[in-house]
């Protein structure tokens, strides 16, 4: 039986409510990872313009994450703060349909995945509320974006082999809606109530140093760092393989397989945690990262492409894990969403960065600019090593 705190009840279905909207949210990333830079292209952007919709999107939310974690944590109740991000991006990304020049699909498809992506970090704080005064379990929570995301690779995937290109664009607002729906259903944990669990608490320690905890900025470096490596895979990856000759059905499964490995993971994510600790799972998702994108360029076809891309399942899912439960053991509820805030905009600047160059290492090299994702993983390897003597020493 779930645990409950002593002083709140839970609200009815949390967990339920907290993972319909992880299925929303990644039902849209499910289409918009493989399938958005093909619908660039098809509306005649160059490979440095595809790269560039999706790098100057990141490098801005940088600057509006923190901002939006701030402002999710003094609303009235963070379903408010999602609400607003989701209501904008379903507006605003209709706007892309019409456009048809580079800056026009800039702006408005920018603006509309800044404010979708502003409201995960929101959800995420959220689940470890309920992780933390409920004693509900994270990785099942986070289950359902997983499946969402594979469900949609497939989806996406097998409509598109009937439909033409332009489809993309109506697969993505759908997802959009479905997150913005899913979002209106979040539970809500209002200030005052979480005001009245931390009344029990020691006194808190001020936000610059919890924020600013050299451990805690480490151990999200090396996170983004791994998350940041996958850049090139996602701008690029379906565009490589459908220059090599795979289907849409065959690059649906490739981002698919992956998600799969994930989907297991985050299903016995509590014992894996019990017996690896946050830091034993980011080092491992830091050596899958170093193996995955060594092994990359090379002739593999199509069964060697679905053996690396199950290392995703440990490249993003062991490391995202890994870092979201580090946060729910380093930092207090109410700074919950700050922390998110701040990952994010790490992850984001490092992320940014990598897109940026992926157009160019991708013209110049093609398949050799995924080996060049080994850089960002051996570097997240040094900072996790640093990591583990700061929390030593402190």
């Amino acid at each position: 039986m779930q645990a409950q705190s002593s002083v709140t009840a839970m609200p009815r279905y949390y967990s339920l409510r907290i993972a319909l909207f992880f299925g929303g949210y990644f039902l849209f990333g499910g289409v918009a990872l493989p399938f958005f830079p093909i619908w660039l292209e098809v509306r005649g952007l160059t490979d440095t313009e595809i790269a560039s919709c999706i790098a100057i999107p990141m490098a801005l939310r940088v600057l509006l994450t923190p901002l939006a974690g701030a402002f999710a944590d003094r609303a009235p109740n963070r379903r408010y703060a999602v609400r607003i991000f989701m209501v904008a991006s379903v507006v605003i990304f209709l706007l892309a349909w019409p456009a048809e020049s580079y800056w026009a699909l800039l702006i408005s498809t920018g603006a509309a995945m800044i404010l979708w992506h502003l409201s995960l970090p929101v959800a995420e704080a959220l689940a470890l509320t309920g992780v933390r005064r409920f004693g509900l379990d994270y990785g099942r929570m986070r289950f359902a974006g997983s499946l969402s995301f594979i469900l949609a690779n497939l989806g996406a995937g097998a409509i598109l082999g009937f439909v033409v290109p332009e489809a993309i664009f109506w697969l993505l607002a759908a997802g959009l809606f479905a997150t913005m729906i899913a979002g209106f259903l979040l539970p809500v944990t209002p200030p005052e109530l979480r005001a009245l669990d931390d009344a029990a608490k020691p006194p808190e320690r001020p936000a610059r140093q919890v924020l600013g905890n050299p451990a805690l900025l480490m151990m999200l470096a090396a996170s983004g760092l791994v998350q940041a490596s996958h850049g090139v895979v996602y701008s690029f990856g379906s565009i490589y393989w459908q220059q090599i000759g795979f289907s849409g059905v065959e690059i649906g499964a490739l981002w698919a397989i992956g998600v799969v490995c994930e989907i297991m993971l985050f299903l016995w994510s509590g014992a894996f945690v019990r017996r690896l600790g946050d830091y034993g799972l980011l080092m491992i998702g830091t050596l899958a990262a170093v193996l995955r994108w060594s092994l990359f360029p090379l002739e593999l076809g199509l069964f060697g492409f679905l053996l690396i891309q199950c290392l995703h399942g440990l490249t993003f899912g062991a490391t995202y894990l890994g870092t979201q439960h580090a946060i729910a053991r380093i930092v207090p509820e109410e700074m919950t969403a700050s922390a998110q805030g701040i990952y994010a905009m790490i992850t984001g600047i490092l992320m940014a960065g990598v897109v940026a160059l992926a157009g160019p290492l991708y013209a110049t090299f093609t398949a050799g600019a995924f080996a060049t994702m080994t850089v960002p993983a051996l570097l997240a390897l040094v900072v996790l090593l640093i990591y583990r003597r700061l929390e030593a020493a402190s």
